[in-house]
């Protein structure tokens, strides 16, 4: 890319962007913590950005991993992608029979590798032919995903496997305590990508335990490690001196960057926030000033917070618009100097109706995945927590919690968007049987189009809500209400008694 670019943070789904948006041979490093069991990371994310209540047990729509219909035309998708476009026709044979296989063992797990598997093909297109990939993954699934990185990038590019090892609060009483994640690191071309391992050296230690031999003084004054080697063909041993003021590089296991800890400055709250040290040493390691980096589950953004940091070039991708707005402000925080529009831009959340209107009919109409991004965009706009299902939902898209009293029993508004051009008296009607089925206390329907007089009709029919006690006992709120995509673009939402509201003084 041209001097000229300019760092960039995308919302939307990873696969629709990398694929619209950023070259094919065009990146110098890809980054990825990929989500797995994470709606922990959504769920906080999103109550520090609302202010509003969520249940532990919700389950945020950007990690759910249910073998839909979807997901198996996914399937069928990638097999044909190895075939026809990468002429990778033995690990498309692998893969069809490994997934026979988990179709009857693992759903979820497979849900999920079908998910990732269609991910890193495109990021492989995305790299330089002296680019890497670091993926960073828990053991709940590392072992699957190394199958699908060898099969696409090949085993003969796999580099490294990094064990990072931290020391965190909790001890297992029955097993050793799970203190360690793992770290992939492949190039795209092993004969080309990049590596500086003195830009990330680390001290060598002057006792034994460093790297062992006998330590010598040469005629400078200089201290090594003389390192006896094996013997060769002639019998003759090899071996090695290690000056110690040069450093090593580190090996594959990382000691010394500990997890964020609750008292460390750049903490925000997210429960699998990496530290910037340990992006710093990876971006260190296998790029210099002026390339780029890009993180396709950027998160709340610790990867662009360091690639700026070191003077390299950034891309970040989310499907949580809630994660670009606590990125923009991390880096505003850090970086006072940075000019939206001027440093950095922020693209694919819509600020007009045209872009609304081009994000529902987007890319691939068959599969309504445009319409499912309005309807969590819109549902977020809204401060409301989108549902994880696509398809039998139970005409609940999202909701809205608040505490209905100051003991603060959790209500519920549940969602409905409709981003059809004509709506229907009976949407309304629908919306009111799924609240009183659900034992919902509000409801609320999110509209591309504007709604008819016999909608509004139907909704005031539905009554009121009050709360049941404390400071706002006697204030009504209509039960049923409709917000359409121009007035959430104007600022208006969803009139409901907010928690930060009611708490004791």
């Amino acid at each position: 890319m041209s001097e000229n670019f300019i760092n960039q943070i995308y919302y939307g789904d990873n696969l629709d962007v990398m694929n619209d948006k950023i070259a094919d041979n065009s990146i110098d490093l890809i980054y990825l913590d990929p989500p797995f069991n994470s709606n922990r990371n959504y769920n906080r994310i999103y109550s520090t950005n609302t202010g509003m209540p969520v249940p532990e047990e919700a389950i945020a729509f950007c990690d759910a991993w249910e073998l839909t219909e979807d997901k198996i035309e996914q399937i069928k998708l990638f097999t044909e992608e190895l075939k026809v476009q990468d002429n990778n026709e033995n690990f498309a044979n692998f893969w069809e029979a490994w997934v026979k296989n988990l179709q009857f063992q693992n759903e979820k797990i497979l849900s999920y590798l079908v998910f990732m598997a269609r991910r890193l093909r495109i990021m492989k297109h995305k790299l330089k032919d002296t680019g890497s990939l670091f993926l960073h993954c828990d053991p709940t699934a590392s072992h699957y995903v190394k199958i699908i990185l060898d099969g696409i990038f090949g085993e003969n590019n796999f580099i490294n496997e990094i064990i990072w090892c931290y020391n965190t609060a909790g001890r297992g009483k029955k097993r050793f305590a799970k203190k360690h994640d793992t770290i992939f690191f492949y190039s795209k071309d092993n004969r080309k990508y990049s590596f500086y391992g003195k830009a990330v050296a680390i001290p060598m230690k002057a006792g034994r335990e460093s790297f062992g031999g006998r330590l010598e003084t040469d005629e400078k004054g200089r201290k090594y490690r003389l390192v006896y080697g094996t013997k060769n063909s002639e019998g003759k041993t090899k071996y090695y001196k290690y000056y110690l003021d040069e450093g090593k590089i580190p090996e594959d296991w990382w000691v010394d960057i500990n997890a964020i800890q609750s008292q460390d400055k750049e903490r925000l709250g997210y429960p699998t926030q990496k530290p910037v040290a340990l992006l710093e040493r990876i971006i260190k390691a296998t790029t210099k000033e002026g390339d780029i980096v890009l993180d396709p589950f950027c998160g709340c953004g610790t990867t662009l917070d360091a690639s700026q940091n070191l003077k390299r070039k950034w891309i970040g991708i989310d499907i949580c618009m809630l994660s670009t707005t606590l990125i923009e402000e991390r880096l505003k925080n850090n970086y006072k100097i940075l000019v939206k529009g001027k440093d950095y831009i922020i693209d694919g959340i819509p600020i007009t109706m045209e872009q609304v209107k081009a994000l529902i009919e987007k890319s691939d109409k068959s599969k309504n995945e445009g319409r499912y991004q309005f309807q969590y965009w819109a549902i977020e706009k809204v401060q409301g927590f989108a549902s994880t299902k696509k398809s039998g939902d139970g005409g609940i898209d999202g909701s809205i919690y608040f505490y209905k009293d100051e003991n603060k029993t959790l209500g519920r508004m549940i969602l409905s968007v409709k981003s059809n051009k004509k709506l229907q008296a009976s949407f309304i009607r629908d919306l009111i049987g799924t609240m009183e089925n659900n034992n919902a206390d509000m409801a609320g329907l999110i509209s591309y189009a504007p709604p008819s007089q016999d909608m509004l009709n139907e909704a005031k029919k539905s009554g009121t809500f009050k709360m049941k006690d404390g400071l706002f006992a006697n204030v009504e709120y209509p039960r049923v209400q409709i917000l359409t995509a121009e007035e959430i673009l104007n600022g208006k939402k969803f009139n409901l008694p907010y928690s930060r509201l009611i708490k004791k003084t």
